[in-house]
């Protein structure tokens, strides 16, 4: 007796209420407010997007206007402007984005209930609601980014033999992507390499191909994602130098800046710290030799304002990752922020005289424009170490928790000014003077459904994972013998890959030497979709063709 097919309309009724659910599931969690405690991310983030919809760009400038990439201000401020529930607006995302890889792998996993179980795997990710997305901060936006960055950009390779029609959303998509993701963050750049090797994957079949009509325009659809996310950054730069007269994204990883602090790591050190990249010993001498850096030291040093804000109590002195901050910082207080040009001047004095210093130090490192800390050698086994440790902790998926229970302290007013501007409801307390937080019973519901289709995650990653990579390794031996489609999967699953260690060494770096905190699953959050993505395709190449 021949088995009946699952109909159609089944399955588009059990995708929408697996939706729809979805959707009720992130109305039953609470953002984590901190107002105060993050001057410099979350804070910083509101008070942009309060200026951009009052039509005030970043509001008037000072040491963080330009400090860091604005994308994510705009979009709160949009979303407030419609008037949709943060986290809903975040989860109306996530289902963008699984229906794209759905859709996406549709030429190479042509069972459509496989690709169902594709868009409910990463729907149901729980990367996408873990305790750190509850925060109102870029890290929640930008591994939404990346995901469809890299998915709609290997649906445009995939597709590029096909007619226009086909390919061309998926390359808009890819740039948009892209370009929403570089001004986000300021490593967007690490997303190029994938980018790059599938481009150059893909001009290689189109010239090879001799059947192939219309080369030309099929090698310029490679660089419509370029040339979106290059119309996205001259868009922000122009924005910028209306209101500051500065044609940049941030005057904070480039321009005068990052040279002046560039120069101050060159500077050999009297005993070198990995976590500490301008220690006091170097500061010691640069107050000596550098007149513009001296006006600052009343800020900077032991019993000032700044050093009690950004350094670090245990370690006497600053983290790489607090000392930039609390350098802008005291430069604002002394009047250097006045606007985008005075400062610029200023920094670029401060360089000068601190190259000058790097000229007459043997042991100085070569020129360099960063605001990340020298690699040296000496980083090369503890972030080695780190990196693993942060592979464990991904596959365990630690730090999944969909709730936040920690309480800041706020007050009722405060509390409803901030969830009246994203729309959305923020943890708060159960009986006031306590750190009960406030759930109701259906929310708590809610919570355990989620921890439960976690431990189902932490249950087959593993597994999933390496089977994925153990036939990936068998298509790699007969790849010539695959499919077209099946070799660029083959291409796209081992850039998944790649891009995901590529992402792990550049976090555990920054851990290592300039952050100290400890692995933080928000650092790692644009990992979490590519394992998940290699997991899911990897094992449907088991499927013959």
């Amino acid at each position: 007796m021949k088995k009946k097919d699952l109909r159609p309309y089944i399955m588009w009724a059990v995708l929408l209420s697996a939706t729809v659910f979805r959707l009720w599931l992130s109305c039953q969690q609470m953002m984590f407010i901190m107002p105060g405690s993050a001057p410099i991310d979350d804070d910083l983030y509101y008070n942009w997007a309060n200026g951009i919809a009052a039509g005030r760009w970043l509001g008037e400038y000072n040491y963080l206007t330009l400090s860091k990439y604005p994308f994510f201000a705009v979009y709160l401020a949009l979303i407030h402007k419609i008037g949709i529930p943060y986290l809903v607006a975040n989860c109306v995302l996530h289902i963008g984005v699984a229906a794209l890889c759905a859709r996406r792998f549709s030429p190479v996993v042509k069972n459509k209930y496989l690709r169902a179980g594709l868009y409910l795997v990463m729907l149901y990710n729980p990367s996408t609601w873990a305790k750190y997305t509850l925060r109102v901060y870029r890290d929640s936006l930008f591994p939404i980014l990346c995901t469809a960055f890299f998915v709609a950009l290997a649906g445009a390779v995939l597709r590029i033999k096909q007619g226009a029609k086909n390919y061309a959303p998926y390359a808009v998509i890819s740039g948009f992507a892209l370009g929403f993701a570089w001004i986000s963050r300021e490593d967007g750049y690490w997303l190029l390499p994938f980018g790059a090797a599938a481009s150059l994957i893909a001009a290689v079949y189109i010239l090879t191909d001799k059947n192939l009509s219309k080369k030309a325009a099929r090698i310029f659809a490679l660089a419509v994602p370029y040339l979106i996310t290059a119309v996205c950054v001259f868009t922000i730069c122009s924005i910028n130098y209306k209101y500051y007269d500065l044609f940049t994204i941030t005057d904070f990883s480039s321009g005068s800046f990052a040279e002046c602090y560039g120069n101050m790591t060159r500077l050999s050190h009297d005993d070198w710290n990995p976590i500490v990249a301008v220690p006091s010993d170097v500061r010691r001498r640069m107050y000596r030799e550098c007149p513009s850096l001296e006006i600052l030291k009343d800020e900077l040093e032991p019993g000032g304002s700044v050093y009690k804000a950004f350094a670090d109590k245990s370690l006497g002195d600053y983290k790489s990752g607090g000392f930039y901050w609390a350098l802008r910082r005291a430069a604002q207080m002394k009047g250097v922020y006045k606007d985008a040009r005075t400062a610029s001047a200023y920094w670029s004095q401060l360089s000068a005289e601190v190259s000058a210093m790097c000229e007459k130090d043997e042991n100085a490192l070569p020129p360099r424009k960063s605001v990340t800390p020298p690699l040296r050698a000496e980083y090369i086994e503890p972030v080695c170490k780190t990196a693993f440790e942060s592979v464990k902790f991904i596959f365990a998926l630690k730090d999944m928790d969909c709730c936040e229970t920690e309480l800041s302290d706020i007050t009722a007013p405060k509390l409803s000014e901030y969830m009246d501007f994203y729309n959305d409801d923020s943890n708060y307390r159960a009986i006031e003077n306590s750190y009960l937080p406030y759930h109701t019973p259906l929310q708590n519901i809610a919570y355990k459904i989620m921890d439960s289709v976690t431990a189902v995650y932490r249950m087959a990653i593993i597994p999933a994972f390496a089977a994925a990579v153990l036939r990936w390794g068998v298509n790699v031996a007969r790849f010539k013998k695959l499919s077209f489609e099946r070799q660029i999967t083959v291409f796209v699953i081992f850039g998944l890959i790649m891009m995901a260690v590529f992402r792990i060494f550049i976090i555990s770096y920054m851990e290592v030497s300039a952050f100290g905190i400890g692995i933080y699953a928000m650092y790692l959050g644009a990992v979490y979709p590519l394992v998940m993505l290699t997991a899911f395709v990897g094992n449907t190449l088991w499927i013959k063709e």
